[in-house]
């Protein structure tokens, strides 16, 4: 029995959740280092001139609008534009913000939204992953570093949630070892348009054979020397779940 299915029974002779503690403890102010990527909060970067220009120069160099088409503002126009919806966190409520930087360049942001402390959930979201991060050891590195940091601060649960008819996002999210969960109708208006929101998920007790995979993904021997990766990290998420 999987440990979300584990029940007891009360004093009434009634079936309830077990009890659980919790003591997640998001972090702040926290810059999360990997091999081939730094995160770093918004906090403490986000009036760095510098780091706002470097992202600008990553924004305007985009080929063509795709990559604002399932975020829920517009393409970003202009260095004031961008300054202030940075500063602003992008106007989400209880989230913490991170830039992306690879070899000293910040190419994209990733956020924790709808952070739940009292219940140990939070979600990995408003994902701008610039055409310089796509599929790239970075972006995988990325998801990775958030995982570890939410699971080692006690997360439960960590979500991912896109529009219904984002593939490519839905295709992320099992690709990291997220699992479906199922599909919101009608949940939201985004853009005056309907969106159908697909939910993922991973458990704290799915992330202990999970983050073997990503280790294992992520080991300098996994990569020849043009940095391509021999196997893919479902490859070893197959092989941890069969372990």
């Amino acid at each position: 029995m999987e440990s979300w299915q584990q029940a007891q029974e009360n004093e009434f002779g009634q079936t309830v959740g077990i009890l659980e503690a919790n003591a997640f403890e998001p972090m702040l102010d926290t810059v999360l280092h990997g091999n081939t990527v730094r995160l770093l909060p918004f906090s403490t970067h986000a009036h760095n001139q510098a780091v706002l220009e470097q992202l600008w120069d990553c924004i305007r160099s985009e080929p063509n609008g795709k990559c604002w088409t399932y975020l829920p503002y517009s393409a970003i126009t202009s260095l004031d534009q961008l300054t202030g919806m940075v500063q602003r966190s992008f106007d989400f409520q209880h989230s913490l913000h991170f830039f992306i930087q690879v070899e000293g360049a910040v190419v994209g942001w990733i956020g924790l939204l709808n952070i739940r402390p009292a219940h140990g959930v939070v979600e990995i979201g408003n994902v701008y992953f610039s055409h310089q991060l796509k599929q790239s050891a970075a972006a995988t590195e990325t998801i990775y570093l958030l995982l570890n940091a939410c699971f080692s601060r006690g997360s439960r649960r960590i979500e991912w949630k896109c529009d219904d008819l984002n593939t490519l996002s839905k295709r992320a999210a099992l690709r990291f070892g997220f699992s479906y969960e199922g599909l919101f109708r009608k949940h939201l208006i985004v853009k005056g348009r309907n969106r159908n929101t697909a939910w993922f998920s991973m458990l704290d007790d799915e992330w202990l054979e999970l983050e073997k995979a990503y280790a294992a993904w992520l080991s300098p021997k996994n990569f020849d020397p043009a940095g391509l990766q021999k196997r893919r990290l479902q490859d070893f998420i197959q092989l941890c779940r069969q372990e």
